[in-house]
């Protein structure tokens, strides 16, 4: 938030009238444009991306872990009933079958 208000500040000490570019981009092209406003759209696009680019991130990170949240609770339920059948399974049982 200090780096915009800071940019906006900049921008509006350097609008003058010598502060004007001609702007070539390959689909459109744009003679006197300010550079305070070809510096503040380049801001924005960058904060724009930057958002996204977090957004997708934290949903990938979520997922993941939800994913290993389920792994982990199949698992911890496979361990539980392996410990079972191997208590229930004839653990008194000896070679003659006697006890």
């Amino acid at each position: 938030m200090l780096l915009v208000l800071g940019l906006v500040y900049f921008l509006t000490q350097n609008a003058g009238e010598n502060s004007k570019v001609f702007v070539d981009l390959i689909f459109k092209q744009y003679e006197n444009a300010p550079v305070s406003m070809i510096i503040l759209g380049a801001l924005t696009i960058g904060i724009l991306i930057g958002y996204l680019a977090a957004v997708f991130s934290v949903l990938s990170g979520k997922s993941e872990i939800r994913s290993l949240q389920n792994k982990n609770r199949s698992l911890t339920e496979e361990l539980n009933d392996l410990r079972n059948v191997a208590v229930d399974e004839g653990i008194y049982d000896t070679e003659g079958g006697e006890y």
